[in-house]
């Protein structure tokens, strides 16, 4: 039996959601979780992985669940169990049974990110862990202009950290667009995929079009391809966070 989990983390103290060798991974959390109420190892695989530091509340993932294993048989049992053996800041928030060809990653339609900056003088402590601070002047209406760009499909090269997926690098923006609400500025992007800090880079590189230090003709001139050298400055992690991610409903 296999399942599609929906879970929510603070990755502050992660790093990232992919298990790693030398360091606490979500991914690593949650199966450890999920073997302590069925009895045995798993593989939860997600539908992408989220660097160091950055946050989810609706990373998808899925699990094969043996029909005889104790929480086979409930939603209850995967969401609530498995939320007794997690730390504080990774909770399972649902779980449902799918179809044996649906993947976590592959079946996929669309991922939404959003990234949160805060153009306050102070920024609460309350908020600090999930906004970047950004200068209070800046050309906003430009880089409202260079997101309205990005729809379509595009080479995202020139947004791509090294280990990313650089044999295909064209990716399909759904929709993107800069939101102002109150002192945040709020980056939401939807698209088929994304390569490894590449909304990162697109943040970074947008600031620096607000900043002036960068036009909207140089961006749009990025995503025809090019060197990573090309494009701005990573954000910092902390103000990405995966907001959902979107499946057909057949599966």
């Amino acid at each position: 039996m296999k399942h599609c989990l929906r879970i929510a983390y603070v990755g502050t103290d992660f790093a990232g959601w992919q298990r790693q060798k030398n360091a606490l991974a979500v991914q690593q959390v949650v199966e450890e979780a999920l073997a302590r109420i069925l009895g045995r190892s798993v593989t939860v695989v997600g539908a992408g992985r989220t660097d160091a530091g950055v946050h989810a509340r609706g990373q998808a993932a899925h699990v094969a669940v043996a029909a005889r294993s104790p929480a086979a048989a409930t939603r209850r049992a995967l969401v609530h169990g498995a939320n007794r053996h997690l730390p504080p800041s990774v909770r399972v928030l649902d779980a449902a049974r799918v179809n044996d060809a649906f993947h976590a990653r592959t079946s996929a339609v669309f991922k939404v990110y959003g990234y949160r900056l805060c153009r306050a003088r102070v920024i609460d402590p309350f908020r600090a862990p999930f906004v970047a601070p950004a200068p209070r002047e800046l050309d906003v209406e430009a880089m409202k202009s260079a997101a309205s760009l990005l729809p379509g499909r595009h080479d995202f090269s020139a947004f791509a950290r090294s280990g990313g997926s650089h044999r295909q690098p064209e990716r399909t923006i759904h929709r993107a667009e800069w939101i102002e609400a109150g002192d945040e500025l709020i980056f939401r992007v939807a698209g088929d995929g994304f390569l490894r800090g590449m909304v990162r880079a697109l943040v970074g590189t947008t600031l620096e079009i607000g900043r002036g230090r960068r036009s909207v003709d140089d961006f749009a001139d990025l995503l025809g391809g090019g060197s990573r050298t090309e494009a701005g400055p990573n954000a910092p992690a902390r103000g990405l966070c995966l907001e959902r991610v979107e499946y057909s409903r057949r599966q």
